[in-house]
């Protein structure tokens, strides 16, 4: 391989190119090995004695490349397990780096086709069980996310449709409910959390609000939780009531970091207990606005509502506000890396918060228990509840939901990757 192509190759920024007689007869922009196979699907496409460039080769692609009956190979970084395949295999390599094992895109783990190559020795063996972990991958990636439904709202049916979800939360569980503010009337009573708390061993969490009121400060936070009775249940933690941790949101649309209640990192996993209803602010409030403004220290809260100006915290742009909800929610999300689960109860449905001393009556009756492993998946189907409803209510509800551009927050954490809004709904009977 001349160097010339090598430097043309890397100025285009490709993954993969093809050099016949020193000329470029094929590149490919495409992720992983996924240009390989579909070459060696292709019984139109002939690389045979080509020399090719690939940025980075491990096992797997030394197979692919085998049967594709390359030349020659030049590997911007390459695993010593890829060198020694090609080099069994006669074929000529040139590389740049050398690296013990290939990567997953997130860094923390080896990359999923090295795992099913790696005690495999037959390029055609290979390549079978590399096509049916790629089959796998894209069925998986098709499937909607469940939602399962309950209509009967009490303790037993909550771990009812907990239990439907199929996961087991590992280590230790935090339990984040909404404590209520000393006044309102539409919490969530502790009466509903206790068998699905006793269940997953957790421990109830909160964290101080950005606002004058019941649970500014840790002391008062305290007292609010035990004449509301959530103490009774289990252990409980203010999050911040030592200090934040600052969690960093790579891919965001308004804020780059996340300031959580410090003791965030004590937990395994987490348990996204959540009354879906309206809310002042936010249109409406479910498992987004658990993730984000209720995980957020005092401080976070308000830098959450100023997308990232604290001075702004009651006059930010509506739009700026909702997107950083969606970050927000993306980082403890993200930070649980599947050790979490959502569970909304649609009770009580005021277009007020809990967070409100004085809350409107519920405009609406009861809907029932949601549960799911997608934030949005969970939000989305309850919302759909409301629109979907009989009940005259819905209207206030909307009007509420719809003044405060409330459905933008969904359609923020939709473009973060944070869930889907394409659901299958499975009510338990």
């Amino acid at each position: 391989m001349i160097k010339n192509n090598i430097n043309d190759f890397k100025s285009l920024d490709a993954s993969l190119g093809f050099y016949k007689d020193d000329k470029l007869a094929f590149i490919s922009f495409g992720k992983g090995i996924s240009p390989l196979l579909a070459i060696i699907e292709n019984k139109n496409s002939n690389f045979a004695g080509n020399d090719a460039i690939d940025k980075i080769v491990g096992k797997a692609a030394a197979f692919l490349f085998i049967l594709i009956k390359v030349k020659s190979i030049h590997a911007l970084t390459i695993s010593k397990d890829a060198l020694v395949v090609l080099e069994e295999a006669n074929i000529k390599v040139t590389y740049e780096v050398i690296t013990e094992n290939i990567k997953n895109r997130a860094g923390d783990d080896i990359c999923p086709m090295e795992k099913v190559v790696k005690n495999i020795n037959e390029p055609l063996i290979a390549y079978k069980a590399l096509k049916d972990k790629v089959d796998e991958l894209k069925k998986e990636k098709n499937m909607k996310p469940k939602v399962y439904f309950i209509r009967e709202i009490t303790p037993e049916n909550i771990l009812k449709c907990y239990e439907a979800l199929g996961i087991s939360l590992k280590g230790n569980i935090a339990v984040k409910i909404h404590s209520g503010e000393e006044g309102n009337q539409n919490y969530l009573t502790p009466k509903f959390m206790k068998p699905i708390i006793d269940f997953v061993k957790g421990t109830i969490v909160e964290c101080n609000t950005a606002y004058e009121g019941s649970r500014n400060e840790t002391g008062k936070h305290i007292e609010t939780i035990h004449r509301h009775g959530f103490d009774a249940l289990a252990k409980i933690d203010i999050m911040d009531s030592e200090g934040e941790l600052i969690l960093p949101i790579e891919n965001h649309l308004q804020i780059d970091k996340d300031y959580v209640g410090s003791h965030l990192n004590n937990y395994d996993g987490m348990l996204v207990f959540s009354h879906f209803k309206g809310h002042p602010m936010g249109g409406y409030g479910g498992a987004l606005k658990q993730l984000s403004i209720g995980c957020a220290s005092g401080h976070g809260k308000a830098y959450i509502h100023g997308a990232g100006d604290v001075s702004k915290i009651w006059t930010c742009e509506q739009d700026k506000f909702l997107e950083s909800m969606a970050d927000s929610a993306s980082a403890v999300a993200n930070f649980f890396k599947g050790n979490i689960a959502y569970v909304n109860v649609a009770c009580n449905l005021s277009v007020d918060c809990d967070c409100c001393s004085k809350a409107e009556d519920p405009c609406m009756k009861d809907i029932g228990i949601f549960a799911s492993l997608d934030p949005v998946a969970i939000d989305q189907a309850c919302l759909d509840a409301v629109y979907n409803s009989e009940d005259p209510g819905k209207e206030h509800f909307i009007e509420r939901v719809e003044t405060r551009h409330g459905l933008h927050t969904i359609e923020a954490a939709v473009k973060l990757g944070v869930g889907s809004t394409e659901y299958e709904l499975v009510e338990i009977k």
